[in-house]
């Protein structure tokens, strides 16, 4: 059986003063999300920003992972900008979200992590905090930055749900390195797992479609978290 194409959404940084095109911006991926993925049985393909047709891209793709990166422009959540904002590209926000609905049209399976599960959040009609400490609880220091590869708190994993049948209910140790995090959950979407000072870890669609988002870093994180993207694998095989 052919190996699954799993796409994933690039990410614009800006190319250092020492590169030879200090004025451009590249496209990017983490080294990580594409050896999970290999090492689930799937190749993977980077899709840049581009003004051409999403849907065709998105045609010869069997599924979807929009990665971390940047925070996302306040206004495409109907936010006025805070101060703890950090930069936003809106025309990359724009792409991922279209890339994001192609995707669900076609009815692929598409996993969100850290900025991609704010993402989905988002595109569905949801909101964001725009830093952690907005919330009115905080005791966890979400950004997490020096243990990127190690677990740094746990999450509940709620009972029933596609994340519990993927690593168990309960209580699940993760990596955190993000300091927005989701607000209100979007329509037709379920929170899946909080930590213990009560943030959103992890959202769902209520529907039969494959659609799951994840607030911390897997790709970084041991064999521990190898379920999650063999689940998504699988389900990008049919």
């Amino acid at each position: 059986m052919s190996r699954p194409i799993i796409a994933i959404g690039g990410t614009y940084d800006q190319a250092p003063p020492t590169s030879a095109f200090p004025t451009l911006r590249r496209i990017f991926t983490n080294e990580g999300y594409v050896a999970k993925l290999e090492k689930s049985g799937a190749s993977v393909l980077l899709i840049p920003h581009t003004k051409t047709d999403i849907d065709t891209l998105i045609s010869h793709c069997d599924g979807l992972l929009l990665p971390g990166g940047p925070d996302i422009e306040p206004s495409l959540y109907n936010k006025e900008r805070h101060p703890s904002c950090g930069k936003s590209d809106i025309e990359s926000d724009i792409f991922q979200i279209a890339l994001y609905h192609a995707a669900k049209r076609k009815g692929i399976p598409i996993l969100g992590i850290c900025r991609g599960c704010q993402l989905i959040n988002v595109a569905e009609g949801g909101t964001l905090f725009q830093d952690y400490m907005m919330r009115e609880q905080h005791d966890i220091v979400h950004p997490d930055l020096e243990h990127f590869d190690q677990v740094s708190h746990p999450v509940t994993i709620q009972e029933n749900t596609k994340l519990a049948s993927i690593l168990g209910s309960g209580e699940v140790g993760v990596n955190s390195l993000h300091h927005q995090c989701i607000d209100e959950v979007a329509p037709a979407f379920q929170c899946t797992a909080r930590s213990s000072d009560g943030c959103i870890e992890a959202i769902e669609n209520t529907s039969e479609n494959w659609i799951l988002g994840v607030q911390w870093h897997p790709e970084s994180m041991e064999d521990e978290m190898l379920p999650l993207f063999k689940a998504f694998v699988d389900a990008a095989m049919g």
